[in-house]
């Protein structure tokens, strides 16, 4: 199937295949991909706005300055794909399979990920306030100067994982598994404190 159009509305795309199809600037609202392969799709510029991915084939696509708004991705194969200045903003992610997944400069705020398995990928600079990451494997994960505010992180595992220069709150150092995790001295000072350790300055021996 060849695309047309440069909008659809509330459109059935459901077992379509548009494998190794160019999609750019094009705006899809409200649409059905369920069980559609998207394999090896490059797309660029485009809008898909509460469109739902259920067991879609995404994999090996490449996404460049693309926004998935509030969309639904469930069971859906992610492993060698690329996104680069994405917006990913109130997106769902169940089940999902990502490695290995590159993704760049991309906007996850309010995204789900709640149980998602990414170990070692490099999530370094990624903006993902508020997002849903109960559960989540981060583990040796790069997520230099990533900003985490907000998000829900009870069992979020950060095992290994370069955290230094990266937003959490709070919240976020008491819920989350942080055993190996490389931080920064302000970070250490943070997880202190949210421990409810206190610091003190070091008293001089006396002479």
């Amino acid at each position: 199937m060849h695309l047309t159009e440069k909008s659809y509305v509330d459109d059935d795309f459901a077992d379509v295949d548009l494998s190794g199809e160019a999609i750019e600037a094009v705006s899809f609202v409200d649409c059905d991909f369920a069980d559609a392969s998207l394999v090896e799709v490059s797309t660029r510029g485009a809008t898909f706005e509460r469109c739902r991915f259920v067991g879609a084939e995404l994999y090996g696509s490449g996404h460049h300055g693309t926004s998935f708004l509030s969309c639904t991705f469930e069971r859906s194969a992610w492993h060698g794909a690329t996104l680069t200045g994405c917006r990913l903003i109130g997106s769902t992610f169940t089940d999902c399979r990502f490695l290995p997944l590159t993704i760049r400069e991309c906007d996850l705020t309010l995204v789900s990920l709640a149980g998602a398995k990414l170990p070692g990928v490099d999530l370094s600079g990624l903006r993902m306030r508020e997002a849903n990451l109960v559960g989540a494997n981060f583990s040796g994960c790069d997520l230099r100067g990533a900003d985490l505010s907000g998000a829900r992180a009870e069992r979020l595992d950060l095992t290994d994982a370069d955290l230094r220069g990266a937003r959490l709150d709070a919240a976020a150092w008491v819920g989350a598994r942080l055993a190996g995790a490389v931080v920064d001295v302000d970070q250490a000072v943070l997880f202190a404190a949210a421990h409810g350790l206190v610091l003190t300055p070091t008293e001089e021996a006396p002479g």
